[in-house]
């Protein structure tokens, strides 16, 4: 297999760690977002043996000012990306907003994979076969309205199922807005599975879950293997597809124009 570049947020820990572990394994060059040095120590600790494979970089991902300097940053010291893995994700509790007025989660888990992706455009375009895999929950081609007033402002909260799961379904949306208007990169949004991980475990998850989560939720290890088999399979090479169970779910709905520029306002 051909070495790549490949970026990753969400990898110094949990499913995201056990894929960058897989990459580096087949050698790689990979570099870490990561929120600061903490973060980056710990990471050296589990990757000690692979740390001249990797390049850390420094942001928190729910400030737009932290994208544009980290995807400055990045453009400075990296040639080209091959791949670009937006795994980093939160799973709230109750209901925050940004410094955008956005609800948080749709800022996290939607916006800022987008316009970090969008700031990164130059460099992955100078790949072959750049590709963006985004970590998506399940469910997703069952959404059939998009309410973008509601999804930055949402009039209730309800875990898991309410905010979070609108938050996902904008980024698989806005992720295929982005393979619409360029045809120099590939985007596919993955359901990895039910998976355990600190997010699950934490208080964003409805306590009726909890109990199912401890008995059928799977390892990390197999969310990064389906993450995995999702970028470098031959037989799911669609563009701005939406993978779940290991198939192609079709979206209902697509974002347009107006919703866009409603939503990025």
């Amino acid at each position: 297999m051909t070495t790549k570049n490949i970026l990753l947020t969400g990898g110094h820990s949990g499913m995201g760690l056990e894929l960058t572990k897989m990459l580096i394994d087949e050698g790689h060059k990979i570099g870490l977002i990561v929120r600061n040095e903490k973060r980056k120590n710990d990471a050296i600790e589990e990757l000690s043996n692979s740390s001249k494979q990797i390049d850390f970089f420094f942001a928190d991902l729910s400030k737009r000012e932290d994208i544009q300097r980290v995807a400055k940053d990045i453009k400075t010291s990296w040639t080209k990306i091959d791949i670009i893995f937006n795994n980093a994700g939160v799973l709230l509790d109750k209901l925050y907003f940004s410094d955008y007025g956005n609800e948080l989660q749709l800022e996290i888990n939607a916006l800022s994979p987008y316009l970090l992706t969008k700031e990164l455009l130059p460099i992955l375009e100078k790949s072959q076969n750049a590709l963006v895999v985004n970590t998506a929950t399940s469910g997703l081609q069952n959404k059939k309205t998009i309410d973008i007033p509601n999804f930055k402002k949402p009039k209730k909260f309800t875990k898991l199922t309410g905010s979070y799961l609108d938050s996902k379904f904008m980024m698989v949306l806005l992720m295929n807005y982005l393979d619409s208007k360029n045809k120099n990169i590939r985007v596919i949004s993955v359901n990895p599975g039910a998976i355990k991980t600190k997010m699950t475990a934490g208080d964003g998850m409805p306590f009726w879950l909890k109990p199912i989560r401890n008995l059928l939720f799977k390892s990390p290890k197999k969310g990064a293997q389906n993450l995995y088999d999702a970028a470098f399979s031959e037989k799911l090479n669609g563009n701005g597809i939406y993978i779940s169970d290991g198939k192609v779910k079709e979206m209902k709905v697509a974002l347009n124009d107006s919703e866009y520029n409603q939503l990025l306002k």
